[in-house]
C-alpha cells in the first residue's frame, strides 16, 4: 500500500512534467558544473585569481536572481522567469564549448549561468503548488522524491560528462549539457506547465523572514561543510591517505547511493512535520563523520564513513526543506529561494575558504573545520522557532 500511495505525486500530470524537467535540468548542471574548474583552468588557461572571480560571481549572480524570482513567483506567478532561465542554460553552456577566453567565461558565468542554476528553485515552487491540494502526505513525499530525483542526477551527470569529455573533450561535455537544457525547456513548453495562482488575498508572513534566518544560515553552514568536506576527501584520499582517483569515484558514488536509499524512505514513509529531532540527528550524524576521519584516518574509515555522511545529507535536505517549506507557507517562491541560496552561499563560501584553509593549515584540517560548521549548524536548529506544525 504504502509502495502504491509513494506514487501518487507522479500521478499529478503537472508534477510529473515538473519531475521531468527538473531531472533534465539538474543533470545539465551535473554533467557541466563536474567539468567547470577543469574547462576555466586547462582549456582557457584562468589564472587562480580568475576562476575565483569567475566563481564568485556565479555564486553571486544565482544568489540574486534566485530571490528577486522567487519573490516575484510569489506576488505574480508567470512561467517566463522558468523560460528564461532553462534558455540561459542552453546558451550558456553552448557557449561554454567554444569560448576561449578568460573575461568571456567570466561573463557567461555571470550573465547566463546564474540564471541557469535559478531554473532548479523555480521547478521546486511550482511543483509545490501543484502537490498542495492533494495533501500533506502526497506533498511531502512529492518534495522528496523532487530531491531524490536531484541525487540521482548528480550521480548520473559526472559519469555521463566523462564518457563525454572521454570522447569529444569539453566540447561533448557542454553540448551535452546545452541539449539536455533544451530538453528541460522543451518538456516545460510541450506540456504546457503553468505556475500555480498567485495569493494576493493574503499579505506575505513578514515574521517568517524574521524567524528564518537561523535555518537559512545553518542549512548554508551544513552545505559549507558538505562542499568543503568533498573537497578535503578528494585531496586527502591521494595525497595523504594513498588511495587513488578510482577511490574518489567510489566514494562519491557510494556516498550518493546512500542518500538516493533515505530519500527514497521518505517517499515511502513521508515526513509530514519538519521535526527537530531528524533535523539535528542529521547534523550530529555529519559531526560524527568529520570528527570519525580525524581521530582514525584511513582508506577503510572514510569508505565506511559515508553511510553517516549519506544518511545526514539525505536527512538534512529532505526535512531542512520541509522546514523552509513550513516557515513560509504563503511563499513557495521565496522558500524554493531561501532552499536554494543555502546551496548557492556555500558554493561560494567554501570555494572561498577551502584553499585558504588549505593553504594555512592542510586539506585535512578541513575535516576539522567542517565538524565545527555542522556542529554550530544543529545548535541553531535546536536553539531556533519552528513552524507551529513541528513536534
Amino acid at each position: 500500500m504504502r509502495l502504491s500511495a509513494s506514487l501518487d505525486p507522479f500521478r499529478i500530470p503537472a508534477f510529473a512534467l515538473a519531475a521531468t524537467a527538473v531531472l533534465l535540468a539538474i543533470l545539465a548542471e551535473a554533467m557541466a558544473g563536474s567539468y567547470m574548474t577543469l574547462l576555466a583552468v586547462e582549456r582557457i588557461g584562468m589564472s587562480p585569481l580568475e576562476l575565483t572571480a569567475f566563481l564568485c560571481l556565479s555564486a553571486l549572480s544565482s544568489i540574486a536572481i534566485a530571490s528577486v524570482f522567487g519573490r516575484w513567483h510569489d506576488r505574480r506567478p508567470r512561467l517566463w522567469p522558468l523560460l528564461l532561465c532553462l534558455l540561459a542554460g542552453v546558451v550558456g553552456f553552448g557557449l561554454c564549448a567554444v569560448i576561449n577566453n578568460p573575461l568571456a567565461l567570466i561573463a557567461v558565468g555571470f550573465c547566463l549561468l546564474g540564471f541557469s542554476n535559478t531554473s532548479y528553485a523555480l521547478l521546486f515552487a511550482i511543483a509545490k503548488h501543484k502537490l498542495d491540494p492533494a495533501g500533506p502526505a502526497t506533498a511531502s513525499r512529492g518534495m522528496a522524491a523532487l530531491r531524490m530525483i536531484s541525487s540521482l542526477s548528480w550521480t548520473i551527470g559526472p559519469a555521463l560528462g566523462a564518457a563525454l569529455v572521454g570522447t569529444w573533450h569539453f566540447e561533448g561535455v557542454y553540448i551535452g549539457a546545452a541539449i539536455m537544457s533544451l530538453a528541460a525547456l522543451l518538456v516545460v513548453l510541450g506540456g504546457r506547465l503553468k505556475p500555480g495562482p498567485s495569493d494576493n488575498s493574503q499579505p506575505a508572513d513578514l515574521k517568517s523572514w524574521r524567524t528564518i534566518w537561523p535555518a537559512a544560515l545553518a542549512l548554508t553552514l551544513f552545505n559549507t561543510a558538505m562542499f568543503a568536506g568533498s573537497n578535503a576527501m578528494s585531496v586527502t584520499t591521494v595525497s595523504v591517505l594513498g588511495g587513488s582517483s578510482a577511490d574518489v569515484g567510489l566514494l562519491f558514488s557510494f556516498c550518493a547511493l546512500i542518500e538516493v536509499v533515505v530519500m527514497a524512505g521518505f517517499v515511502i514513509w513521508p515526513a509530514r512535520h519538519a521535526h527537530r529531532s531528524m533535523l539535528i540527528l542529521g547534523f550530529c550524524l555529519f559531526a560524527f563523520y568529520f570528527v570519525l576521519n580525524l581521530l582514525l584516518p584511513s582508506l577503510s574509515t572514510l569508505f565506511w564513513g559515508q553511510v553517516p555522511r549519506g544518511i545526514a545529507i539525505g536527512v538534512v535536505h529532505v526535512v531542512g526543506m520541509l522546514y523552509v517549506q513550513q516557515s513560509m507557507p504563503r511563499q513557495p517562491g521565496a522558500a524554493a529561494a531561501v532552499y536554494s541560496n543555502a546551496l548557492n552561499a556555500a558554493l561560494l563560501l567554501s570555494g572561498i575558504g577551502t584553499g585558504t584553509w588549505a593553504q594555512a593549515f592542510g586539506y585535512f584540517s578541513l575535516f576539522g573545520l567542517c565538524a565545527v560548521l555542522a556542529v554550530i549548524g544543529g545548535v541553531l536548529f535546536a536553539i531556533g522557532r519552528y513552524p507551529k506544525s513541528d513536534a
